[in-house]
């Protein structure tokens, strides 16, 4: 199995922010690994750095330098973008996420990510990975699997 995070579960979990204790816990569960994508990784150090606050910043890059806990991967950005528009042509009429979740999906598609971990509800990227194959946590709620029947029916249906 392999784990990809986007921002909103790593901001928390180094800011020790609402839902950090439940995050610890899910990845304590067998020792999980949360695959970081560049662009995660970007995201994620540029909120980091505004908040000095615990030495965030610092932490998540130490984190990522050991590879325990996190680890980078490398993403064949050509695939990933190829995969956006896939999934973009498939789900956006239903779905209607934005670019940039279309874009971390994909990323963690590519990677070969298994789950997607996210506590973002307001964009549209927990029910559109859930679309292309991953398995959220955590899990989907009523509005969201709602989403998901939705993108499943088939176009005119």
């Amino acid at each position: 199995m392999r784990f990809a995070a986007d921002s909103s579960v790593l901001v928390r979990l180094y800011l020790a922010a609402e839902d950090a204790d439940a995050t610890e816990r899910f990845l304590a569960d067998d020792a999980k690994v949360l695959s970081v994508s560049e662009l995660a990784r970007v995201e994620v150090l540029n909120v980091l750095l505004r908040d000095p606050r615990l030495d965030a910043a610092a932490r998540f890059q130490e984190d990522l330098d050991e590879g325990v806990r996190l680890r980078r991967e490398t993403v064949d950005w050509p695939d990933a973008f190829q995969q956006a528009e896939s999934l973009a042509w498939r789900y956006s009429p239903a779905l209607r996420p934005g670019g940039h979740d279309l874009v971390l999906v994909a990323a963690a598609v590519v990677m070969g990510a298994t789950w997607f971990l996210s506590f973002d509800r307001h964009s549209r990227q927990r029910p559109l990975a859930a679309a292309a194959g991953l398995r959220v946590w955590p899990p989907l709620g009523k509005d969201e699997k709602g989403l998901l029947r939705r993108a499943a029916r088939p176009a005119g249906g």
